[in-house]
């Protein structure tokens, strides 16, 4: 066998066990979307820089996290499942850190057939 076709074959074998690594890596987050979503904060006010997110996760754990975010924007808060009722606090300064201005309890989806996200509106 000659050198470029033994290099060809193993660039191949490398290419197809990145390929289904990806694929089976992939299937965690398709699983997730069946027991929780990820929250995608729609910023309306358009003064929102942070929001404090508290609720279920995927687990049945309580949780609760601050993320910034972009004010006048739709932000996704991605590696962050969430399900049932979750309590969404807007603030007006980076890290939660005051500027409290909104509040909403909102329900997330178990489950949804459109994707992992579902988007929160903050007013």
């Amino acid at each position: 066998m000659s050198m470029q076709i033994r290099r060809k074959i193993a660039t191949a074998a490398v290419t197809v066990a990145v390929v289904g690594t990806g694929m089976i890596a992939g299937t965690g987050s398709a699983f997730a979307g069946t027991n929780g979503q990820q929250i995608q904060i729609d910023d309306a006010s358009g003064r929102a820089r942070s929001v404090y997110i508290g609720g279920t996760n995927q687990n049945g754990s309580y949780v609760g996290h601050c993320f910034n975010i972009t004010p006048g924007n739709s932000t996704p808060l991605g590696g962050w499942w969430w399900k049932n009722g979750v309590d969404v606090t807007a603030y007006s300064y980076a890290n939660c850190g005051g500027g409290r201005f909104y509040y909403k309890n909102a329900w997330i989806n178990t489950t949804q057939s459109w994707g992992d996200y579902q988007v929160v509106s903050v007013h």
